[in-house]
């Protein structure tokens, strides 16, 4: 082998330590940055106020009684003369007349709608925590497929320059470079172009579903969104934990923390409601009452005599007697909805333990992973690939085992990245998990 050619292997050794060590520094959107935009940005948590607004004034409705009746009658005409003051019955009538609903029954569809009104700030604070665990995770994603993009891009240009060393090689018949070596770099080559490809199209995907998150309300009816601007920053995911439990805490330590997550804390609220629809049953075995009176004018008589006037009061009862079967049925019905609602808030409860143990536990093991290679992985595959070189460039070394330690080094790099993308995921996941009912935001 020429001095020529051993000076390009080695400088390409160099380049390689070099490039592998480097990284793109551009003002891109970071993760804090496209997770405060979605937030602001999600037209669901505009329409959770408007629902609130809503229901607090069906509770001014609800609480409010029936409008009364006014009746206005011709009575007792006699209808041989049609003369207002022939007979003492006939009478010119108004009346007016209320109903009074069962029991408590304002009272408590009042309280409904007041309850259900007040689901809405927890909605909307489990709404903006898993909001800001979709983005986080979507957004590593995308961190992810851009910076093995941009590392195979580098080592693109690497085995390029060994792809023509290989050539220049075998083309003048120096060392053992072998017509094989030759096909086996320009496979790799080809095999990396194939991963470039497959991680652009990645790479778009992710910005795509970014771009739903991110792109305004007001310009949602347009459909258009610009894509191409949404880049990644590229230095790694800046997320910790918000807070973790001890371990010394225990079961029941780490169930009363979970008491408190907005999705649990919404269930008590639900089961709240159900309690009322119960109660609210129950008053149909009340009766219904109506009170109405009325003012009868009458005319003068046949000999020009004043007629005294008349005035009604009354008052009537519904009495349910042959309604039980139905009465019975709805609160039946009121209380088993309620038995549903606690059955879902404790399978909640048991979902968020499982993956809270699932994601520490997960966290734990890619934490240990990152250190693993930190500390001795990308050092040894480094090592390994730049004595694989130095034996080529001495004719003592073969070039498949310096294409095989390159591949190596970067398939290490890339597992990196992988890690450190999923081990931000499981942070994101955690700080869902362990997020409490902020009072202030009630």
């Amino acid at each position: 082998m020429t001095t020529d050619h051993k000076a390009r292997l080695r400088s390409w050794g160099l380049a390689a330590s070099l490039l592998l060590s480097s990284s793109i520094h551009a003002a891109e959107l970071t993760l804090e940055q496209v997770v405060d935009q979605a937030l602001a940005n999600d037209i669901w948590l505009s329409s959770s106020h408007h629902n609130e607004t809503a229901k607090r004034a069906m509770a001014d409705a609800a609480g409010a009684l029936p409008d009364p009746k006014i009746s206005l009658a011709l009575a007792n005409m006699p209808t041989d003369s049609f003369d207002f003051g022939q007979e003492g019955m006939t009478q010119f009538a108004l009346g007016i007349s209320q109903m009074l609903p069962r029991g408590d029954t304002l009272e408590l569809k009042e309280q409904r709608f007041s309850q259900e009104a007040h689901l809405q700030p927890l909605m909307r604070q489990e709404r903006r925590a898993q909001v800001r665990m979709q983005v986080s995770q979507l957004w590593i994603d995308a961190w992810r497929a851009r910076e093995s993009l941009t590392l195979i891009q580098r080592n693109r240009r690497l085995f390029e320059q060994l792809e023509d060393v290989a050539t220049s090689s075998y083309m003048v018949g120096l060392g053992k470079t072998q017509q094989q070596d030759v096909v086996r770099a320009q496979l790799e080559l080809t095999q990396l172009e194939d991963k470039i490809s497959r991680l652009d199209l990645q790479y778009d995907t992710l910005r795509s579903r970014l771009a739903e998150w991110l792109v305004a309300a007001g310009e949602r009816s347009t459909g258009l969104v610009d894509v191409a601007a949404i880049e990644i920053a590229a230095q790694p995911p800046v997320l910790k934990l918000d807070r973790q439990l001890q371990s010394e805490s225990g079961e029941e330590g780490r169930v009363r923390s979970f008491l408190q997550h907005p999705s649990v804390v919404l269930f008590d609220r639900q089961v709240e409601v159900a309690q009322t629809d119960i109660r609210l049953a129950e008053q149909s075995y009340k009766p219904a009452w109506g009170v109405s009176a009325s003012y009868g004018y009458r005319g003068d008589d046949p000999m020009g005599q004043d007629r005294a006037d008349l005035f009604s009061l009354g008052v009537s009862m519904e009495v349910p007697l042959f309604s039980t079967r139905r009465q019975d049925g709805e609160v039946a019905s009121a209380a088993s909805r309620a038995e549903v609602v606690r059955t879902e808030r404790l399978l909640k409860l048991r979902q968020l333990l499982a993956s809270h143990e699932a994601s520490m536990a997960a966290l734990q093991r890619l934490n240990e992973r990152l250190s693993l290679y930190r500390k001795q992985l990308l050092p040894q595959t480094e090592q390994a690939a730049e004595a694989a070189l130095n034996a080529y460039t001495r004719d003592v070394g073969d070039f498949a085992e310096v294409v095989r330690a390159r591949i190596a080094e970067l398939n290490a790099r890339l597992a990196e990245i992988e890690i450190i993308a999923e081990q931000k995921k499981q942070v994101a996941q955690l700080n869902y998990l362990m997020t409490q009912v902020r009072q202030e935001e009630m």
